[in-house]
């Protein structure tokens, strides 16, 4: 791997099932992990191999919202999200059903909002709109015709529009090439990180949002997501007992209570999937937790249903 060079992320189906695989040989205390979130990371990399960046409209941005964007105006608010109601519905096949096994307290709402996307009961168009817009009017309505919760129904939403915001977060990434961005949530969709890579010795430090995968240079030794950078006030969390512990860390910040998950990179020579090695971390995250910390973005397996 080029140090100087953005994460090599694996982000093919086959490499993050063989990730996932690894997971469970080399940690066999999160292999149940792996299994239950594993196959929804899997469906949403399958729905975005079946995606083209060719389908995704490339704007032409005026001046005057880069001016906007370099305030930390994220691109997705000033561009909006690209349409995918024509693929909606594949997306929810693919993605609901190892949904509802992951989260089994909330899977037979999952599987109602499946069944109704699958006969039609459910609009694509209407989801998508009230998905985007987030009105939650029109997202209380549809959740009404599913039989489950607003809350419930957001994060169904959330999950089926996740590989759309990879697929346009990649097909925006040149656009960001000269106009830099100094702030700790994504300049793509405003999101904050849950995971961050460290090269070049550890000084240069690379963020990958938690929503479209988007990874950006940020500055070393801060904390993303309130700019804290008094080192007294950032303690790092390491488990003694891991045999990764010196690669892996937990980042948390005093000032506003949250913690970022942290992987040396710079002995890592093959692609990395960034979303299977947070997962691997759960035992830090619970080291963090158990002392007051919280995520500063939440992943399928850190949240509360």
């Amino acid at each position: 791997m080029n140090q100087n060079e953005r994460i090599c992320h694996e982000k093919t189906p086959q490499g993050i099932q063989t990730a996932l695989d690894s997971l469970a040989m080399n940690k066999p205390s999160l292999s149940s992990l792996a299994q239950a979130f594993g196959p929804v990371l899997v469906a949403k990399a399958e729905v975005t191999a079946c995606l083209s960046e060719n389908q995704v409209n490339i704007p032409d941005i005026p001046e005057s919202e880069w001016v906007r964007f370099s305030k930390g105006v994220h691109l997705f608010a000033i561009t909006g999200l690209m349409d995918f109601c024509r693929e909606f519905k594949q997306a929810a096949h693919m993605i609901l059903p190892p949904l509802a096994e992951a989260f089994p307290d909330i899977g037979s709402d999952i599987e109602a909002i499946h069944r109704n996307i699958e006969d039609d009961s459910l609009d694509a168009d209407d989801c998508v709109q009230a998905f985007v817009t987030n009105y939650s009017g029109n997202l209380s309505a549809l959740a009404l015709q599913s039989v489950t919760s607003p809350d419930i129904f957001r994060f169904a939403l959330a999950q089926i529009a996740e590989p759309f915001k990879q697929l346009q977060a990649r097909a925006f990434a040149p656009l960001l090439k000269e106009h830099p961005w100094p702030h700790g949530h994504c300049p793509m969709c405003g999101s904050f990180p849950a995971v961050a890579g460290l090269m070049d010795d550890g000084e240069q430090t690379w963020l990958q949002c938690s929503v479209c995968a988007h990874e950006w240079h940020f500055r070393a030794h801060t904390c993303p997501r309130c700019e804290n950078n008094n080192q007294r006030t950032i303690e790092s969390i390491v488990d003694q007992n891991s045999p990764a512990r010196d690669t892996e860390r937990v980042d948390a910040c005093q000032v506003c209570n949250s913690y970022l998950l942290t992987i040396d990179l710079t002995r890592q020579t093959d692609s990395v999937n960034m979303d299977v090695a947070a997962m691997g971390m759960m035992g830090l995250e619970d080291l963090a937790q158990k002392k007051g910390f919280a995520p500063q973005a939440q992943m399928l397996w850190n949240q509360k249903e």
